[in-house]
Protein backbone atom coordinates (compact mmCIF):
# COMPACT_ATOMS: atom_id res chain seq x y z
CA UNK A 1 0.00 0.00 0.00
CA UNK A 2 1.04 3.54 -0.64
CA UNK A 3 1.46 6.01 2.17
CA UNK A 4 -1.38 8.49 2.48
CA UNK A 5 -0.52 11.95 3.77
CA UNK A 6 -2.42 12.87 6.93
CA UNK A 7 -5.25 15.35 6.75
CA UNK A 8 -4.27 18.56 8.52
CA UNK A 9 -6.09 18.88 11.85
CA UNK A 10 -6.53 22.60 12.48
CA UNK A 11 -7.80 22.01 16.02
CA UNK A 12 -4.51 20.34 16.94
CA UNK A 13 -2.59 23.23 15.39
CA UNK A 14 -4.66 25.65 17.48
CA UNK A 15 -4.06 23.61 20.65
CA UNK A 16 -0.30 23.88 20.11
CA UNK A 17 -0.45 27.63 19.51
CA UNK A 18 -0.41 30.29 22.21
CA UNK A 19 -0.69 34.07 22.42
CA UNK A 20 3.12 34.30 22.06
CA UNK A 21 3.41 31.38 19.61
CA UNK A 22 2.11 32.34 16.15
CA UNK A 23 1.25 29.83 13.43
CA UNK A 24 2.95 30.13 10.04
CA UNK A 25 1.47 28.27 7.07
CA UNK A 26 4.03 27.69 4.32
CA UNK A 27 1.92 27.37 1.20
CA UNK A 28 2.29 25.21 -1.85
CA UNK A 29 0.45 25.94 -5.12
CA UNK A 30 -3.28 25.31 -4.76
CA UNK A 31 -3.31 25.26 -0.94
CA UNK A 32 -5.18 27.91 1.02
CA UNK A 33 -5.67 27.35 4.76
CA UNK A 34 -7.56 30.63 5.28
CA UNK A 35 -11.02 29.07 4.87
CA UNK A 36 -10.20 26.35 7.40
CA UNK A 37 -8.83 28.87 9.92
CA UNK A 38 -12.00 30.98 9.53
CA UNK A 39 -14.14 27.86 10.06
CA UNK A 40 -12.13 26.99 13.19
CA UNK A 41 -12.56 30.55 14.47
CA UNK A 42 -16.34 30.29 14.02
CA UNK A 43 -16.39 26.88 15.75
CA UNK A 44 -14.45 28.20 18.77
CA UNK A 45 -16.40 31.46 19.05
CA UNK A 46 -13.78 33.71 17.46
CA UNK A 47 -15.63 34.45 14.23
CA UNK A 48 -17.08 37.76 13.13
CA UNK A 49 -15.54 40.78 14.90
CA UNK A 50 -13.04 38.63 16.84
CA UNK A 51 -11.35 37.44 13.62
CA UNK A 52 -9.43 40.04 11.61
CA UNK A 53 -7.42 39.43 8.48
CA UNK A 54 -5.44 41.41 5.94
CA UNK A 55 -3.80 40.43 2.67
CA UNK A 56 -0.33 41.94 2.78
CA UNK A 57 1.00 43.86 -0.16
CA UNK A 58 2.34 47.28 -0.99
CA UNK A 59 1.38 49.82 1.67
CA UNK A 60 -0.36 47.38 4.02
CA UNK A 61 2.34 47.41 6.73
CA UNK A 62 0.81 50.19 8.85
CA UNK A 63 -2.68 48.67 8.72
CA UNK A 64 -1.30 45.25 9.68
CA UNK A 65 0.67 46.76 12.58
CA UNK A 66 -2.43 48.53 13.90
CA UNK A 67 -4.45 45.32 13.55
CA UNK A 68 -1.80 43.35 15.47
CA UNK A 69 -1.59 45.84 18.32
CA UNK A 70 -5.38 46.02 18.67
CA UNK A 71 -5.76 42.25 18.38
CA UNK A 72 -3.12 41.56 21.02
CA UNK A 73 -4.84 43.96 23.44
CA UNK A 74 -8.40 42.75 22.79
CA UNK A 75 -7.81 39.01 22.34
CA UNK A 76 -8.65 38.80 18.66
CA UNK A 77 -7.38 36.34 16.08
CA UNK A 78 -5.29 38.07 13.41
CA UNK A 79 -4.49 36.48 10.07
CA UNK A 80 -1.77 37.99 7.89
CA UNK A 81 -2.10 36.57 4.39
CA UNK A 82 0.71 36.47 1.81
CA UNK A 83 3.51 37.67 4.08
CA UNK A 84 6.03 36.99 1.29
CA UNK A 85 4.57 39.91 -0.69
CA UNK A 86 5.67 42.42 1.94
CA UNK A 87 9.09 41.00 2.78
CA UNK A 88 10.46 44.47 3.54
CA UNK A 89 8.00 44.76 6.45
CA UNK A 90 8.83 41.42 8.05
CA UNK A 91 11.65 42.92 10.18
CA UNK A 92 9.08 45.34 11.60
CA UNK A 93 6.79 42.39 12.30
CA UNK A 94 9.65 40.68 14.12
CA UNK A 95 10.10 43.76 16.35
CA UNK A 96 6.36 43.96 17.03
CA UNK A 97 6.35 40.32 18.13
CA UNK A 98 9.37 40.90 20.38
CA UNK A 99 7.70 43.91 22.03
CA UNK A 100 4.41 42.06 22.54
CA UNK A 101 5.17 40.56 25.94
CA UNK A 102 1.75 40.28 27.59
CA UNK A 103 -0.96 39.81 24.96
CA UNK A 104 -4.55 38.92 25.82
CA UNK A 105 -4.89 35.19 26.52
CA UNK A 106 -7.23 34.70 23.51
CA UNK A 107 -4.91 36.43 21.03
CA UNK A 108 -3.63 34.29 18.14
CA UNK A 109 -1.57 35.25 15.11
CA UNK A 110 -1.94 33.20 11.95
CA UNK A 111 0.26 33.90 8.91
CA UNK A 112 0.54 32.51 5.39
CA UNK A 113 3.54 32.74 3.08
CA UNK A 114 4.95 31.17 -0.02
CA UNK A 115 8.37 29.61 0.58
CA UNK A 116 10.84 32.50 0.85
CA UNK A 117 14.25 33.11 2.35
CA UNK A 118 13.18 36.64 3.34
CA UNK A 119 11.47 35.50 6.55
CA UNK A 120 13.41 36.70 9.62
CA UNK A 121 14.88 33.90 11.70
CA UNK A 122 13.39 35.40 14.89
CA UNK A 123 9.85 34.92 13.59
CA UNK A 124 10.56 31.42 12.30
CA UNK A 125 11.95 30.36 15.68
CA UNK A 126 8.83 31.57 17.52
CA UNK A 127 6.29 30.03 15.14
CA UNK A 128 4.62 26.72 14.71
CA UNK A 129 5.36 26.00 11.07
CA UNK A 130 2.74 24.13 9.06
CA UNK A 131 3.33 23.09 5.46
CA UNK A 132 0.09 22.86 3.51
CA UNK A 133 -0.34 20.88 0.34
CA UNK A 134 -3.52 20.39 -1.64
CA UNK A 135 -4.72 16.78 -1.79
CA UNK A 136 -3.30 14.97 -4.81
CA UNK A 137 -5.96 13.10 -6.76
CA UNK A 138 -9.65 12.48 -6.38
CA UNK A 139 -9.46 9.96 -3.53
CA UNK A 140 -7.30 12.18 -1.29
CA UNK A 141 -9.37 15.23 -2.23
CA UNK A 142 -12.56 13.46 -1.14
CA UNK A 143 -10.87 12.23 2.04
CA UNK A 144 -9.83 15.79 2.90
CA UNK A 145 -13.33 17.12 2.20
CA UNK A 146 -15.06 14.53 4.36
CA UNK A 147 -12.64 14.97 7.25
CA UNK A 148 -13.79 18.58 7.78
Amino acid sequence: KYVQPPVLNYMKVFEQSAPLTPVLFVLSPGADPAYDVFALADKLGFGGPKMKFIALGQGQGKAAQQMLETGAARGQWIMLLNCHLLASWLKTLEKILELTTKPHNDFRLWMTTDPTDAFPLGILQKCIKVVTEPPNGLKLNMRASFSK
